[in-house]
Order: structure tokens, then C-alpha cells, then sequence
């Protein structure tokens, strides 16, 4: 495989803002007579009409709401790509992205290797120390933990900014496993690595995140993410962490973590970091927990 033409990947569901600016960067980054652009659209019920008209040379796949990994797998049958670059419809290439996972597949050829970048906060956005905590420590990215960039962790396997070799994904079924709606990124991953998958990190190929997040919206996040979790291991069992117990203990350090929230720009980061993971874990448990009632 000398010059890979590249098949970039886009789900999306309501999201036309976003979109527009992942867009841009990525078409001002591929070869518009070799590689395609692939936009999986989740049913979304505004907006993208405008983005059709404006982008003409991206492949648009209107699909009814199945959820983000039947939209991937949708996209996935009608690429035509040597690769398949992964890319979040709130990601925004920085420059030279493509042309590193492209220099990638030219110097690795062997179908099990595969390429992840590096996924972080948006620079031109306000951070919140709560943020960078996110990704540093609490549970979302952990690009940090990465320690030998040549081997990395399936778990790590980040469907926002990752390429893989289309003969690869054939290898698996799905790929995507349509049953589920979060850990989807980790489960394929898993499952890829049972066919040898060697994971690589290339830390300057970033992916700008256009998201900004508060304790109240991770707390939201990781309920959604706890019920989920329960569906997953009746279908993937192992794979999602396990919850904390909500015990009496643990509920009043909970409400305390409330309390401190507001006062956590000014705590020591220590203590603010064991606020929101105190809160982040109680949601999680709660997610699970809700769930577990009903499945």
C-alpha cells in the first residue's frame, strides 16, 4: 500500500453547527480526486439540508434514527476506501491530520495496524480545570495513560480521530455492534484485537474537540452511560467498569461533593479532582443501578 486513498467517516445527528466546522477542516485536508468523504446522517431532524447544498463533494447517506454505530456501518458498506479514518462530527482536524494517518497505512502495511490520535478540548474555547480533569484522570479520553505509543491498549481504540485498514473491519462482524449505544468505540476495538490488532498513538495528529463540559453535564453523561453499561454486558460481558456500591457512606460524600462544587475553581486539585470524581461515580452507579430495575 503506497498512497492509501483514505475514506473519511462521519456520523451525525442533529448537529449541523458542529458538523459545518469538522467539514471544513477535513475537506481542506483530503484529496477531492482520491479519497471521499462520507457523512452518515442519524435521522437528524434540521439543519442538514443547508450542509448538503454546501458541501456537494462529500457522499451524503440520509438514514432513518438507528442509532451512531448503524450509521457508521452504513457508511462503512459504501466506502471505497484502502482506509477508513474515524472522525466525530464535533471533531475538527488540525492541520496535516489526514496526511498523518495517510503516512501511516503508507509505512505500515500489515492489515492489523491501526492509527489513533490525539483527542483534547478545543484551544480557541474556555478550558475549565473541570475539563482538563475529564481527560486527565476522570473518565473520558485518558490519552495520558498511553505509555508505549507502538502498543497501545483496544481500550483506547477512539472512534472520534482512529484509521483502520478496510480489509481489517471486514474481519469482524457489524463492525459495530448495532445492540449497544455507548462503549462502542472499546467493544470493536476488544473485538479487533482478538484478530491481532496493533494499536498505534501519534500524539501530534489532534482532534480538536468542540464540546464544552460542567460537572452537571458529566453527571448526566455518566447516568446515561451507567444504564447503558447494563445492556452492554448482557451482550459484551467484562467490558463495562463495574459501579462503585451506593452505600449510605458514599451518598453523604456525594452530597458534600455538591455542596464544594461551586468552590472548586479555588480548591486544591486534589480535592477538586476527588469532587467530581466522587459525583461522576455516584451518577454511574445510579445509571446502573436505574436500569438494572427494569432489564
Amino acid at each position: 500500500m503506497v498512497t492509501p486513498r483514505i475514506s473519511v467517516v462521519i456520523p451525525t445527528r442533529n448537529r449541523a453547527d458542529c458538523l459545518r466546522a469538522c467539514l471544513e477542516a477535513v475537506l481542506a485536508q483530503t484529496d477531492a480526486l482520491s479519497d471521499e468523504v462520507i457523512v452518515a446522517d442519524d435521522g437528524s431532524d434540521l439543519g442538514v439540508d443547508e450542509l448538503v447544498e454546501e458541501f456537494p463533494s462529500v457522499t451524503w447517506l440520509r438514514l432513518p434514527h438507528l442509532g451512531t454505530c448503524a450509521a457508521r456501518n452504513r457508511a462503512i458498506e459504501a466506502a471505497s476506501g484502502d482506509v477508513i479514518l474515524f472522525i466525530d462530527d464535533d471533531i475538527v482536524c488540525s492541520d496535516g491530520l489526514v496526511e498523518k494517518h495517510r503516512t501511516f497505512h503508507s509505512d505500515h502495511v500489515e492489515l492489523f495496524d491501526c492509527m489513533v490520535g490525539l483527542v483534547t478540548w478545543d484551544r480557541t474555547r474556555p478550558i475549565t480545570r473541570h475539563m482538563r480533569w475529564l481527560e486527565d484522570g476522570g473518565p473520558l479520553f485518558a490519552f495520558n495513560t498511553i505509555a508505549d505509543p507502538e502498543n497501545v491498549d483496544p481500550r483506547h481504540f477512539c472512534t472520534a480521530n482512529v484509521s483502520v485498514k478496510s480489509g481489517f473491519l471486514r474481519l469482524v462482524d457489524g463492525p459495530f455492534d448495532e445492540r449497544i449505544s455507548r462503549f462502542t468505540d472499546v467493544e470493536l476495538g476488544l473485538r479487533l484485537a482478538d484478530k491481532g490488532l496493533r494499536l498505534h498513538f501519534q500524539e501530534d495528529a489532534v482532534g480538536w474537540h468542540l464540546r464544552s463540559d460542567t460537572p452537571a453535564s458529566t453527571d448526566l453523561r455518566m447516568f446515561e452511560v451507567g444504564r447503558a453499561s447494563v445492556l452492554l454486558d448482557k451482550v459484551h460481558p467484562g467490558i463495562a467498569p463495574p459501579a462503585a456500591e451506593m452505600t449510605a457512606a458514599r451518598q453523604a460524600r456525594v452530597i458534600a461533593a455538591h455542596i464544594l462544587t461551586p468552590l472548586s475553581p479555588l480548591l486544591p486539585a486534589s480535592v477538586a479532582d476527588r469532587v467530581w470524581g466522587s459525583r461522576a461515580a455516584w451518577a454511574y452507579a445510579r445509571g446502573r443501578a436505574s436500569m438494572k430495575e427494569v432489564v
